[in-house]
């Protein structure tokens, strides 16, 4: 059987009695959301989903002709995870986690042209509309506009080849085509002025017939890099940039206005200092030379100097509950709840790019997709949570949740989010791509704040108004455990070996630091009045991404 279960066999043969279906949602609770195809009897799934779905779907990919595999990349003689489409052949980079190319189409379109044509024997002309020293090739006329408006460099490669005529091994046809180092783009005379002039022929059909006649081996005996949003922090070791710098836990006391700095080796309070009003959240910034405390009430970033634990001066920025990074660290992204709006700022000067209105109340937690290419966010008061495109700055889809949606993280596949809600006593699992809730855990009353365990397997879930902390296996998507701890832990964070979870007691003046061996409470350290998203500082990571310290 090809499907994994019985549902799925189930909706695949609901598909072939529907007409016209050619696909359907892949609802296996335990694998990454994506959908399955009747005519291939094959899904695509996870982060392949999302890249077919952002770059033409059907028609630019065609349909999933294989499941993933393991393959050795003729290339450059890697092992890369693969899927073969009928037109193309995607591949996992995983060094190239959180940048736009973390999936990426293979180089099958250079692949089959020197293979195919070995001398070359194409003679170049150099002239076009659009051409490149690099192979010394042009594009013209539909081809180039195709080209241009369909993904361009990023999705198709250099041209590799002239225009030329080939007789389609498919269909026994001739067409006039063009070879891109990861695609062949055919031209259709017989279907002139329609989106089906210009197509991408079958060449991932075409490859993956002639390479694997008898079907793939089983990963082909070859070991590839897991996917892990997070692999850049799951060592216990901090960035020798940062390793002068004195371990501190910065607490902001939401009612008081100020900062009470803790030393975690001697589990107390050794400073305490006013900052502004309302201040949320202490946000390391992207590079992680300072923090930035969130003064919502008084429209301003304080910043924090990390080796004296001192501030040292005011941002002025408008209505400031949340910060966050793109992933590139271009762009810093403000959660001005008040407002109901993403304020995008210049990360390095401050100066204001763009804001984003948001149809629903409450903007205030979100994490970013594996490819920096979008956020998802949460809108508390309207129970509903959001997408955004980063690169854009446009809203792009929204999601009725209901209840009170508040902290917001990636599974460490970047396949799903998961998003924690106060009213409904839980947390969401959402599909990103297809904007839809999936599943959904109950933890404990009032489950508001998520941290991702050091070794990025686990995620706490802080159950605000149940006193308790619960422990969600990624693998199975379950609740393993629920600690009791008493008071009421609002946000968390996890030190640098990972030993111990800290949590702001919001409603009791008082951070918590828990045991994550056996969920034991180590100390209760009394603070100010209000605190709230507290900051474990430094951290393990190459980048922070905002919020109290999320760490990639």
């Amino acid at each position: 059987m090809r499907f994994p279960n019985l549902l799925a066999t189930t909706l695949l043969l609901l598909a072939l009695l529907l007409p016209g279906s050619q696909s359907l949602v892949a609802a296996d609770p335990l694998l990454p959301p994506g959908l399955c195809f009747a005519e291939t009897e094959k899904c695509v799934r996870g982060l392949f989903y999302a890249y077919w779905t952002e770059n033409g779907g059907l028609s630019q990919n065609g349909l999933p002709i294989s499941d993933e595999f393991n393959e050795l990349n003729s290339g450059d003689n890697k092992p890369y995870r693969v899927q073969y489409f009928e037109r193309v052949r995607f591949e996992y980079h995983p060094e190239k986690v959180n940048t736009p190319f973390v999936v990426q189409s293979g180089l099958i379109g250079r692949e089959q042209f020197l293979l195919r044509y070995p001398k070359d024997h194409l003679a170049t002309t150099f002239n076009g509309e659009t051409c490149f020293d690099t192979t010394n090739r042009c594009i013209s006329g539909p081809f180039n506009t195709y080209w241009q408006q369909k993904g361009g460099l990023a999705l198709f490669g250099y041209p590799v080849s002239d225009e030329f005529e080939e007789v389609s091994q498919s269909e026994g046809k001739i067409y006039k085509v063009q070879y891109f180092e990861r695609v062949r783009f055919e031209y259709h005379a017989e279907s002139v002025g329609t989106a089906e002039e210009v197509q991408l022929g079958l060449l991932g059909r075409e490859y993956f017939n002639a390479k694997y006649p008898k079907g793939p081996p089983d990963d082909a005996g070859l070991s590839v890099a897991s996917l892990n949003v997070y692999a850049a922090a799951t060592t216990t070791e901090i960035s020798p940039a940062l390793a002068d710098i004195p371990a501190r836990v910065y607490v902001p006391n939401e009612l008081g206005g100020a900062i009470d700095v803790i030393d975690p080796l001697k589990l107390q309070v050794v400073d305490r200092y006013f900052v502004g009003s309302i201040p949320h959240h202490v946000t390391p910034s992207w590079d992680m030379s300072r923090l930035l405390v969130n003064n919502m009430g008084s429209s301003s970033l304080t910043q924090i100097e990390p080796r004296s634990g001192k501030p040292i001066g005011n941002i002025p920025i408008r209505s400031p509950y949340n910060l966050y990074y793109t992933l590139d660290g271009s762009k810093a992204i403000i959660a001005a709840e008040p407002l109901n709006r993403l304020d995008f700022y210049d990360a390095k000067t401050w100066a204001y790019l763009k804001g984003v209105n948001i149809p629903s109340p409450g903007i205030d937690h979100m994490d970013m997709s594996a490819n920096g290419n979008y956020l998802i966010a949460s809108t508390e008061f309207g129970g509903v949570v959001v997408k955004v495109d980063t690169v854009k700055m446009e809203l792009m889809a929204t999601l009725n949740v209901g209840g009170l949606p508040v902290d917001v993280r990636s599974a460490p596949d970047g396949a799903v989010f998961y998003v924690a809600n106060q009213a409904r006593h839980g947390v969401s699992i959402v599909d990103p791509v297809a904007m839809k809730e999936i599943g959904f855990l109950p933890t404990g009353t009032g489950a508001h704040g998520l941290v991702v365990s050091r070794d990025a397997k686990a995620l706490y879930v802080a159950n605000r108004l149940a006193g308790t902390i619960s422990v969600i296996d990624f693998e199975s998507r379950s609740v393993k455990a629920t600690w009791t701890i008493g008071g009421s832990p609002d946000m968390l964070q996890v030190s640098p070996d990972g030993s111990q979870l800290w949590a702001s007691g919001r409603l009791n003046a008082a951070v918590y630091v828990v045991d994550t061996n056996n969920g034991k409470l180590i100390k209760n350290i009394p603070v100010g009045p209000g605190p709230h998203g507290l900051s474990y500082f430094p951290q393990p990571g190459r980048i922070s991404v905002g919020h109290n310290g999320v760490y990639r």
